[in-house]
């Protein structure tokens, strides 16, 4: 009896292993995020950022942690300490183009949740969603709050620099999306796209 117990708690354990220990697998593509540069400072837009980069840079074989260190001398060298191959840079800014009032873009929030699934979500595999899952539900809360400060015609700017660990420049790019109605999502269809081209280049870069 005592031998069948210990078998059948060598089968259960590894069972027992949370979903998110693969992202610890030396496979896993791991990249850190820098705090995002905001011009005026606003902190929703911040949180924004770091909430669609960390749903987008999500699956089985893929990995984001975020860093603390506001300035960028200071993230290298907190990614270093964290092992981490990859730090990405990014930046965001907004231009106001009209005189909307805030009511009505408070009362269109909610279009952006819309809006982050038009954008599509990480996915592809039952791992993939499952990992995913926590990230985008922070997704949702962050560019809703974020998107309620958009009005229609305002353009968004987001910038985005992936650095090896090394300091090689691997992208360096600047994406705009202008605005068709207030409280349209504009950061989530951007980060997409541009999570995209970060983990192409990561993936040739890496090992």
């Amino acid at each position: 009896m005592r031998l069948q117990s210990w078998t059948s708690m060598a089968v259960i354990i590894p069972l027992l292993v949370a979903p998110g220990a693969w992202a610890q697998d030396a496979s896993t593509l791991r990249i850190c995020l820098v705090p995002a540069a905001v011009e005026g400072g606003n902190s929703a837009a911040a949180e924004a950022v770091k909430a669609a980069f960390t749903s987008f840079l999500a699956g089985p074989s893929l990995s984001s942690q975020a860093l603390t260190a506001p300035l960028v001398s200071q993230a290298r060298l907190e990614a270093k300490q964290a092992d981490c191959p990859f730090i990405l840079i990014t930046s965001l800014k907004v231009v106001s183009k009209s005189s909307g009032g805030g009511m009505l873009g408070r009362v269109a929030a909610g279009v952006a949740r819309q809006g982050v699934q038009e954008a599509g979500l990480p996915g592809g595999s039952v791992a993939g969603r499952i990992a995913g899952t926590a990230a985008n539900e922070a997704l949702q809360q962050a560019t809703s709050s974020f998107a309620g400060t958009i009005r229609n015609r305002d353009e968004l700017t987001l910038g985005y620099r992936l650095e090896s660990v090394d300091g090689k420049v691997l992208v360096d790019r600047k994406e705009k999306r202008s605005a068709t109605a207030d409280g349209e999502d504009l950061l989530a269809p951007l980060a997409r796209t541009a999570s995209e081209r970060i983990v192409e280049a990561a993936m040739k870069r890496a090992p």
